[in-house]
């Protein structure tokens, strides 16, 4: 490494100064619809999965808790699979690109599909539930990781991916606020008044347009700057794997991911029964859910020149101490509504640099990859994300369910037990994980030498 802080003279890659490799607004754009289009989908099951499944599909809390638990825990190998698929994967579309074009329509239908209360016994539909989440995370796993490894292909250049990292953001930030503005109101007005019959039209809806987004991603981004790994090469997956997890800067980033992921599971999950139970004011969920996920997207909007002034690491950290000042100053609001709405926005302002910084700092672990082992293996360790999404947002509305089944919630009988745990749900979540996420950052130090391993690994390439 010391050779490495002393690579002063080392040239820069011609091909970061080729403004035929500059990425374009357009291309952009569509690379930030890409997780627009995912929220219309895992959003969907962050913020109303867990109330669907107790309020409208008829099941308990703790039931539930252990359906996020279990199906979520399969993808502690399937992600890493998947990682490897990818990375196999050489089309005539490219590496990534194809399974945009050919697993969008299915992820659609299988999220109509989850939201469907079907008319079995109690039994036959925990059973339903099982498998249509199940099959509903491997197919938003298979479309949403090659998606999500598509931005170290498409640039080397590190304030490009940082504006992907910010479009990116906004597209999630996006996404999530029209989910969390629309849903009810769609849902009471499609289904008019029976909420079994309003989810799946909604879900519907947003199907499509998530589809159309995928489709949009699929032809307007560009890989230019895969690599493959040979089918049947079966000890060199091996070594990649092995490889992976000796890559410490990809190890602290995926703690501080499963982190932030684990906190907005839990958040997303409360909100909805916080307004409704707590704040004694059903209808600021919505306005609630908006805030958060609004207030991603506009984090993502001014995360590019902050992550520029103060470095990826820095940047994240400055802004994740912010939010948890936030945290911890949200709790002595209570139930001062507008003064409670306004901190939450700035909170989740911060928490969207934050976002925007992990895209960026991602793609920083497979340059560190590439120079340490010589392979990028971007698909693979991407699956520390993809996993970090679905297993903490899961896994955050499990933790929900039973804190909820613990204090004996009944939604036609709220006690004050039940009205106690979701305050406390809701602010220890938030201080916790993320001082969590902070924690792990503190060790990282990619960023100091992260310029000179650009300059050494354009050196090696032709």
């Amino acid at each position: 490494m010391s050779e490495l802080l002393k690579a002063d003279t080392l040239k820069t890659s011609t091909s970061l100064n080729d403004r035929s490799n500059k990425i374009g607004v357009m291309e952009k754009v569509s690379f930030g619809l890409g997780d627009m289009a995912s929220n219309f989908i895992w959003g969907m099951t962050a913020s109303y999965l867990l109330f669907f499944y107790t309020n409208v599909y008829g099941i308990s809390a703790a039931a539930v808790g252990t359906l996020f638990l279990i199906t979520r825990i399969c993808d502690a190998v399937a992600n890493p699979v998947m990682g490897i698929l990818v990375d196999r994967t050489k089309s005539k579309h490219g590496k990534a690109r194809p399974y945009l074009l050919y697993l969008s329509i299915p992820l659609g239908v299988l999220s109509v599909l989850t939201f469907i209360t079907p008319d079995f016994s109690d039994t036959g539909k925990l059973i339903y539930a099982y498998i249509t989440y199940f099959l509903l995370g491997l197919c938003y796993t298979a479309v949403n990781l090659p998606y999500g490894s598509m931005l170290t292909m498409m640039t080397q250049d590190k304030h490009e991916r940082q504006q992907l990292g910010s479009y990116r953001t906004m597209g999630m930030g996006m996404g999530a606020t029209i989910v969390a503005f629309c849903t009810l109101p769609l849902v009471s007005l499609f289904g008019n008044g029976n909420q079994q019959v309003g989810f799946p039209i909604v879900m519907a809806l947003y199907s499509i347009l998530g589809t159309i987004m995928f489709f949009l991603v699929f032809k307007n981004c560009k890989e230019r700057f895969a690599e493959y790994t040979e089918i049947g090469d079966k000890d060199e997956t091996r070594k990649q794997v092995i490889n992976m997890f000796k890559n410490k800067p990809w190890i602290l980033l995926t703690i501080s991911c499963l982190m932030q992921y684990l906190g907005l599971g839990a958040v997303s999950g409360i909100i909805i029964y916080y307004a409704a139970y707590v704040l004694n004011v059903p209808a600021m969920a919505t306005i609630l859910l908006v805030v958060v996920n609004g207030g991603n997207f506009v984090g993502g909007l001014i995360a590019s020149p902050i992550l520029k002034r103060f470095g990826n690491r820095n940047g994240n950290l400055i802004a994740l101490a912010g939010a948890l000042l936030s945290f911890i100053l949200l709790i002595f609001l209570g139930e001062q509504t507008i003064l409670f709405t306004i901190l939450m926005l700035i909170t989740y302002i911060l928490m969207g640099v934050s976002f925007a910084a992990i895209y960026a700092m991602l793609s920083d672990t497979v340059d560190y990859q590439e120079w340490k082992f010589g392979k990028k293996s971007e698909s693979l360790l991407y699956s520390s994300y993809s996993f970090a999404t679905l297993f903490g947002i899961a896994i955050g509305s499990a933790l929900v369910g039973y804190a909820l089944g613990w204090a004996g919630y009944d939604p036609n009988a709220i006690t004050d037990g039940a009205r106690n745990a979701i305050s406390i749900i809701l602010f220890t979540s938030g201080i916790l994980f993320t001082a969590l996420q902070i924690l792990p950052l503190l060790f990282y130090k990619l960023d100091r030498y992260h310029g000179q391993i650009l300059n050494e690994l354009n050196d090696r390439r032709p």
